[in-house]
């Protein structure tokens, strides 16, 4: 005699996808990374994000958790703690403030998905989206916002970045220098030992010119080709000058080396200042570029204003 099949009823099925769904849902939830992702703010910082699983300060200090580039921020601004089921953000007695979704901070508040954090000019987000999530949109920001062969900011937030800082040294009544960098010689590294050598020399120049302009609190880019462009907000032309020759002396003594052949790139570099040499944008950067011109008409491999 056969043994009956056990029908399946709807409501068993219903009971059986309810289950699936509860255990993906707990899933999802154990997956759940709280994190703060910078939004807006110093072009250097858009998209850099922290996972919330300690306290976290943010600020100008650069023991901070989430080290901030913008000059209207405090050295410790404010900070984001948690008592193992909600977190909330405070204030440390900025000298500007913090804002939670444009309302003035008064104490601490509690923090929900999707709440921004306003510091300066610099827009925090409070996220609680899986790891995965979080990963995903900081790795398309870094894509997206940095030349990929030097890592320098992208030059689109470049421009945005430099115009900010203009208008705020307008604003604080401050200097800001300006510089465009060009390398000398790239054409016969291309011709001598090909395109790939080349390619070497623009990212290995790139990354000399990013480390000494950021250790400055500027920001660099590459404006096209071998030729980059930098300013430095609060500093005057003299200073823009002495940053000019580091740079101009460091990539000179710099060993450029790949696959067994070495080469010997240098720069030369134009500086302008705000407000000195112009007061808009294009002006000064037509100043600097004009500047660049002398240092190579005059025997390259120089810093010239």
């Amino acid at each position: 005699m056969a043994t009956p099949r056990r029908r399946r009823t709807a409501g068993s099925e219903t009971i059986k996808l309810n289950v699936n769904e509860v255990r993906d849902s707990i899933a999802r939830a154990q997956r759940k990374q709280p994190a703060l992702v910078v939004l807006q703010g110093s072009e250097s910082d858009i998209g850099t994000h922290v996972v919330l699983d300690k306290t976290v300060t943010l600020g100008r200090d650069p023991t901070c958790e989430l080290p901030l580039q913008d000059e209207g921020i405090s050295r410790r601004h404010c900070r984001v703690v948690s008592d193992d089921k909600l977190f909330f953000v405070e204030d440390l007695n900025s000298t500007n403030g913090t804002l939670l979704n444009g309302e003035r901070l008064q104490g601490r508040a509690v923090l929900n998905a999707g709440d921004r954090i306003y510091l300066g000019a610099c827009v925090v987000k409070f996220t609680d989206s899986d790891a995965l999530e979080v990963g995903y949109h900081a790795q398309m920001d870094a894509l997206v916002g940095y030349d990929d062969l030097t890592g320098l900011i992208a030059k689109r937030r470049f421009d945005a970045a430099y115009v900010r800082a203009l208008d705020a040294a307008r604003t604080l009544k401050k200097p800001l220098t300006v510089m465009m960098l060009d390398m000398d010689g790239l054409k016969v590294i291309n011709d001598t030992h090909g395109h790939p050598i080349g390619a070497y020399a623009i990212a290995e120049v790139g990354k000399i010119i990013g480390t000494i302009i950021l250790s400055s609190q500027g920001a660099a880019c590459r404006f096209g080709g071998d030729e980059f462009a930098a300013f430095l907000p609060g500093q005057p032309k003299g200073h823009g000058l002495a940053i000019g020759e580091r740079i101009r002396e460091q990539i000179s003594t710099h060993r450029f080396e790949k696959d067994g052949v070495v080469v010997h790139p240098t720069i030369s570099i134009g500086v302008a200042a705000f407000p000195i040499d112009g007061r808009q944008p294009e002006i000064l950067l037509r100043k600097a570029d004009e500047a660049l011109y002398r240092a190579k008409k005059t025997g390259r491999d120089r810093v010239n204003s």
